[in-house]
């Protein structure tokens, strides 16, 4: 639709010609055969810029005037729309090329008349600029895999990188992806410059064809196919297993195969185990499996297969592997508790509102799958040895000694308890001593001895040195190393899952335990001066019946049990 300056414009044909037409009529009057006698008339200028235009964008604008009278001066100037370069210009006609637009664009062109006589005249023209929209060019081209033909589980990449839009000023907008012949495929961005997919699995092979519609930012739209022959596979299972494992002893463990793929709607799964350390396959028949890890000695990798096979009676085998690796139980024993409590009550462990707890936490966590050397409540494990120091069956009633099979110190197992002291055996666990040790590492001061027989049977004194010193001459259960435990090893054999009972050690592994009566306690000597920064006349001692631990004069008694390296 033409648009006007205003609406005098709308009779610009008809005036138009009606000037032409005047102006002949003066150009006849000026020239005709008149009497000289009549007195001739001043011709006021007049111009004519031609009809209006519509024309499309790029295309050659022609400007063309006339006017009257003759031989005058036309100068042409643009008045609006976008700026076009050669203007003012000098001649009745005009060429310029017409600028590139995204929409229908007005342009008004004014031309002015000068006559020789010094009159005037002007007149506009209005020229409408067509937008010619220039569909885009769409290029569809295969850029991975690289290596063809592609197959199963490759990525497949189409490029539209190579489209473009033909108008200089324009541009490519949206991408429109759509799969029109074959097979369905599993697309996901369909809206992108690329479309990418994984090459299905296939039993025949699948002739697809994939469009892509391309809209620029005039709205216009073009579209393109691309022809794809994805091939079928030679094998029709594929069998995944997941990655490799790595996992502590004593944890469950699931062995999935259920993201397999099959060309049939479903398929079954069959577990079996290749190598390793063997476990209890829960559930091998079903595509999830588990086990726990069971108690091994050193790191290793466990071996499993798994059998899929389709609705056709169709199968493939596939491999997952678990790396398996010693649990960090430590180089010292737990404290034997296997439950949990809150405040007020026992509760399930591994609770987020009480978390650490010792049950949470070590050896005893996993008591119940460990497998131990002897024997031995929760985490404990000890082995009964005879008084050569060789092993003997966890069964056994007499035995001389008993080995730690968590740190490997060899225990003093005590004597029955026969007489009334000073009466008694050398080893007898009611005998009790005072502290003092002449080699005192600590910087304490060397204590006290008892007096010879008095709360012992040692005709030299009642300190713990000289019992020390007795038990090696007697080269107690194959060794003359026997000494005074620290803090850490003598707390290493109490069991605090016992607490409230009459004491906190294991009868069936050390035995003949001194009844309470004769010190109203089970205070058991460390060998280490307690520094308490007031004094050096205490050692720290352990109560076997609390689990307390308190610095105690070396000048009071307590009870002893030797411990030995191997």
């Amino acid at each position: 639709m033409l648009s006007f300056r205003d609406n005098d414009k709308l009779g610009f044909g008809m005036k138009k010609k009606a000037l032409i037409a005047l102006l002949a009529v003066n150009i006849t009057a000026c020239g005709g055969g008149s009497s000289n006698s009549e007195t001739k008339k001043e011709v006021l200028a007049s111009v004519n810029a031609g009809s209006d235009q519509i024309v499309d964008e790029k295309t050659t604008i022609r400007l063309s005037a006339i006017a009257a009278p003759a031989e005058g001066a036309f100068s042409w100037t643009q008045t609006s729309g976008p700026i076009l370069a050669g203007f003012p210009a000098e001649g009745a006609e005009q060429s310029i090329a017409a600028p590139e637009v995204k929409q229908n664009t007005q342009l008004v062109f004014q031309v002015k008349y000068a006559a020789l006589n010094n009159t005037s005249a002007t007149d506009e023209v209005v020229v409408i600029v067509s937008s010619v929209n220039q569909l885009p060019t769409v290029s569809i081209e295969q850029t991975a895999p690289t290596q063809l033909p592609s197959k199963y589980a490759d990525t497949i990449t189409l490029s539209s990188e190579k489209s473009f839009d033909p108008d200089s000023n324009g541009a490519l907008m949206t991408y429109q992806w759509q799969q029109t012949k074959g097979e369905p495929v599993n697309l996901t961005s369909v809206n992108q410059v690329t479309l990418s997919f994984s090459h299905p699995l296939l039993d025949v092979d699948n002739a697809t064809q994939f469009s892509l519609t391309i809209t620029d930012d005039e709205n216009g739209s073009q579209t393109n196919f691309f022809d794809l022959l994805l091939h079928k596979t030679e094998q029709v299972i594929d069998v995944d297993t997941g990655t490799t494992q790595s996992v502590n002893e004593f944890e469950t463990v699931s062995l999935d195969a259920s993201k397999s793929s099959a060309l049939t709607p479903s398929f079954s799964c069959l577990w079996t185990q290749v190598s390793g350390t063997s476990v209890n396959l829960i559930q091998a028949n079903q595509c999830i499996s588990h086990f726990l890890v069971p108690d091994v000695d050193a790191a290793e990798q466990l071996l499993f297969a798994v059998t899929v096979t389709d609705e056709k009676n169709r199968i493939a085998v596939g491999n997952a592997r678990v790396n398996v690796k010693t649990f960090a139980l430590g180089i010292s024993n737990d404290s034997g508790m296997t439950e949990c409590f809150d405040e007020l009550q026992k509760i399930a462990c591994n609770n987020t509102e009480f978390p650490g707890q010792d049950a949470d936490l070590g050896r005893d966590s996993v008591a119940q799958h460990l497998d131990k050397i002897g024997i031995g409540n929760s985490g404990f494990d000890f082995t009964k040895l005879n008084e050569f120091a060789d092993e003997l069956p966890d069964n056994a009633t007499d035995f001389s000694c008993v080995r730690d099979n968590i740190t490997g110190l060899i225990w003093e197992v005590k004597q029955q308890n026969t007489g009334t002291i000073p009466n008694t055996e050398l080893r007898e666990g009611q005998n009790h001593y005072t502290w003092f040790y002449s080699g005192d590492g600590n910087g304490g001061v060397e204590g006290i001895k008892g007096a010879a027989n008095s709360s012992c049977p040692s005709n030299v004194d009642c300190g713990l040195e000289t019992f020390v010193s007795e038990v090696n001459a007697t080269n107690y259960c194959g060794g003359n190393n026997w000494r005074v435990p620290s803090y850490n090893e003598l707390m290493g054999l109490m069991d605090l899952s016992q607490q409230g009972q009459t004491h906190l050690l294991n009868t069936e592994i050390f035995p003949n335990i001194p009844q309470q009566s004769a010190l109203n306690h089970l205070r058991y000597w460390t060998l280490e001066t307690s520094a308490d920064g007031q004094s050096l006349s205490f050692a720290w001692i352990l109560d076997m019946q609390t689990g307390n631990d308190l610095a105690y004069p070396k000048s009071n008694t307590g009870y002893l049990r030797l411990v030995r390296t191997p």
